[in-house]
């Protein structure tokens, strides 16, 4: 949990607020913020003329500023902009000044002011290494804001107390007690956060999330809310959503490993592949050495892509901690999505003269005599296979095929009337895979009764 003390209000100590440089001209020294009461106290009803109460927007450049009033326009609220772009006074309260004498402003900035009716945003004006814009509240707006800033004292207690419970173990307690922080002051960030860290801990996933959904709400820029909140998602099934979440983490902070790794995660069970091959390598990047684990993960999503420079950086990389047979097989398994077809044989060669009754290890050394148009020894190392694994119809389907391709119909034939007789163990569709290719070579070796028998099987075992 966060400590409650981090976000509470600056207090003014005299003299000109600690304004960034880029908005200080905006303000004459005697331009301090101060609370409506006080206000209507010295000046009477018409205050509201000369003291205006206003929220304010200080951005690098006229383009955000721009930006950010269109954005307003679109919808979204004045102070949610602030909250994410400014760089300005009391960001956390959505840029909220309170009343401003006029006359103190800069001439730009009184020029703006003066011009704008309550509730409207003034024109972009310019500042001392920035630009500005302010919103002129109504009298309701400025209550609002004025109830809240009285309410406040009492939201940070409770948010203490709640964080203090929280940090205790007293999860149900810091929950009321966060509770009512948040409905005091609902722009209390911390409130919002410690409330969803303590829900996630009593296991109730979904306030946990509607809790930390509103701090990013609030505050987009909370890296630690875009990760939580990421990987909660994530973990209920919902990877669109937290790839959404963890993305904007990861640009918030770039060398991130935990980000990029969960990041990573999401994109693979979203099914983005591509996007999980570039997120894994940005980790071993950071991480700035090879992990066996992360390793086997780029490989499994380049793979599944496919993006095969990357299964075989991945691959050869992964070698190091898998040495003899399983280095050569995999690194030429990737070779093969690659294209690289033979160094992808040099692999498999050097791997079965480790494993020479591995039949998984033929049948990749025969894949790739194949793709090279090398049939005997392609043949030669599936018949091993067969010979190793009897049972896996796969192996005689392969084979089957590659008599087929040269013109060897009879073999073709056995290999495959071999296969179904493998398959027999088989899921029905399988076997009903089988009957119907027999069916077409049969037809081919003008075999028109053995065709018409296996068509016959196939259909009764795709039925009912």
């Amino acid at each position: 949990m966060r400590d409650a003390r981090g976000r509470m209000r600056r207090e003014v100590r005299g003299g000109c607020p600690r304004f960034p440089r880029v908005i200080a001209t905006l303000f004459c020294v005697a331009a301090i913020a101060v609370p409506a009461s006080a206000v209507a106290a010295q000046q009477g009803p018409s205050a509201s003329s000369t003291r205006p109460a206003i929220r304010m927007l200080v951005v690098k450049t006229e383009a955000e500023a721009r930006d950010a009033v269109a954005r307003h326009a679109a919808g979204a609220a004045f102070p949610q902009v602030v909250r994410e772009r400014s760089i300005g006074p009391e960001r956390a309260r959505g840029g909220y000044l309170g009343r401003i004498d006029v006359s103190s402003l800069s001439p730009a900035a009184r020029a703006a002011v003066v011009t704008t009716r309550p509730g409207r945003l003034t024109p972009v004006f310019p500042t001392e290494g920035g630009f500005g814009v302010i919103q002129v509240l109504t009298d309701r707006e400025e209550q609002e804001e004025e109830a809240r800033a009285h309410r406040e004292p009492e939201a940070l207690e409770a948010l203490k107390r709640g964080t203090d419970l929280g940090t205790q173990g007293d999860l149900e307690g810091a929950v009321q007690l966060l509770q009512r922080a948040v409905e005091l002051n609902p722009m209390l960030l911390d409130g919002h956060f410690n409330l969803a860290v303590a829900l996630a801990r009593l296991g109730r996933s979904d306030a946990a999330i509607a809790a930390m959904q509103e701090v990013v709400r609030l505050q987009p820029k909370d890296f630690d809310a875009q990760t939580r909140l990421g990987s909660w998602l994530s973990n209920q099934g919902r990877h669109a959503e937290a790839v959404v979440h963890l993305e904007r983490a990861t640009a918030l902070e770039v060398n991130s490993q935990d980000a990029w790794l969960k990041l990573a995660q999401s994109y693979e069970a979203a099914g983005r592949t591509r996007a999980a091959v570039g997120a894994y390598r940005r980790v071993l990047g950071l991480l700035g050495q090879d992990d066996p684990a992360l390793l086997k993960a780029l490989l499994r999503t380049a793979t599944a892509a496919p993006d095969g420079p990357a299964a075989v950086d991945a691959a050869r990389r992964l070698r190091a901690s898998q040495p003899g047979h399983d280095g050569f097989l995999v690194v030429g398994d990737a070779l093969m999505l690659n294209g690289e077809l033979e160094a992808a044989a040099r692999e498999y060669r050097l791997a079965v003269a480790l494993a020479p009754k591995s039949a998984r290890t033929h049948a990749s050394l025969a894949a790739a005599y194949s793709g090279l148009g090398q049939t005997e020894p392609a043949a030669d190392h599936l018949l091993q296979a067969i010979q190793l694994e009897p049972t896996n119809s796969e192996h005689y389907g392969t084979l089957s095929a590659l008599y087929e391709r040269t013109g060897r119909l009879d073999l073709a034939i056995v290999a495959l009337r071999d296969g179904t007789a493998a398959a027999a163990d088989t899921p029905r569709a399988t076997q009903a895979e089988f009957a119907e290719r027999l069916a077409v070579l049969y037809d081919r070796a003008h075999m028109r009764r053995e065709a018409e028998q296996e068509r016959a099987r196939a259909k009764a075992l795709r039925g009912p």
